[in-house]
């Protein structure tokens, strides 16, 4: 799809729902997560890492965190030496989780600007859907969310388009009636797959830089999505 296909989804002047990657694009939470990662690194006797790098790891949920944060201290995990980590990953995790996350400038203006928009609203992240309510209470934003699908709600995680399917489905929206906002190339990846035309926003979770990611679209800031969604002029091109 290309910009001027954002038409196609709308009703009105938005389209009937927009759906939400969390980290990355609505809510910074890298300094929590990296302080749950380098607590387990610190307990083996590994390296710990910055935020800065941690921020280059998150995406594809726990597990993925997990592999990379041991790979960047010099360990290679199998996926069983993985999985066997994830449980005290979110213990630790879960008891810092609203320490140092916060809203992106601009989210909670975006949520709210859509919801009295009468646009439907969904979150689909692979964080897990405890840890990610947790978050989404503290932050007072779950009250937006007609859906919340997080990395253990369905049997795959995005890129996989299972998890984006749900949220559309739970929100009773097509996949042409709607827009997913992401900054990775798991959020293109699983709305392409869905059918389901998707924006980035700049500076996310990721190496690569917003033009990259093979979006239909990059808003300025995530405060702009609203606007560029009445007025898709407004995004800057993806290629």
């Amino acid at each position: 799809m290309t910009r001027s296909d954002i038409t196609v989804a709308a009703v009105g002047h938005h389209p009937a729902a927009v759906i939400w990657d969390l980290d990355g694009t609505l809510v910074e939470s890298a300094p929590d997560l990296a302080s749950a990662l380098n607590t387990q690194l610190s307990s083996e006797g590994l390296a710990t890492h910055a935020v800065s790098d941690v921020r280059l790891m998150i995406g594809g949920g726990v597990p993925k965190l997990i592999e990379r944060g041991f790979a960047a201290s010099g360990v290679v995990l199998n996926g069983q030496a993985v999985d066997s980590r994830v449980a005290d990953f979110l213990t630790l995790y879960q008891a810092c989780a609203t320490n140092n996350s916060f809203l992106i400038p601009g989210a909670r203006y975006a949520l709210d600007r859509l919801s009295r928009a009468g646009v439907c609203q969904g979150l689909c992240t692979n964080k897990p859907g405890g840890v990610t309510r947790q978050i989404t209470e503290a932050l007072d934003i779950t009250r937006y969310f007609g859906s919340i699908v997080g990395g253990d709600s369905t049997t795959a995680r995005k890129p996989d388009p299972t998890s984006l399917l749900a949220c559309l489905d739970e929100l009773g929206v097509s996949a042409r009636q709607a827009v997913m906002v992401g900054d990775s190339t798991a959020d293109v990846g699983a709305a392409r797959a869905a059918g389901v035309i998707v924006l980035v926003v700049p500076n996310g979770y990721t190496a690569l830089p917003a033009s990259e990611l093979g979006a239909d679209g990059i808003v300025g800031s995530i405060a702009e999505v609203p606007s560029a969604l009445q007025d898709p002029a407004q995004l800057m091109a993806a290629d």
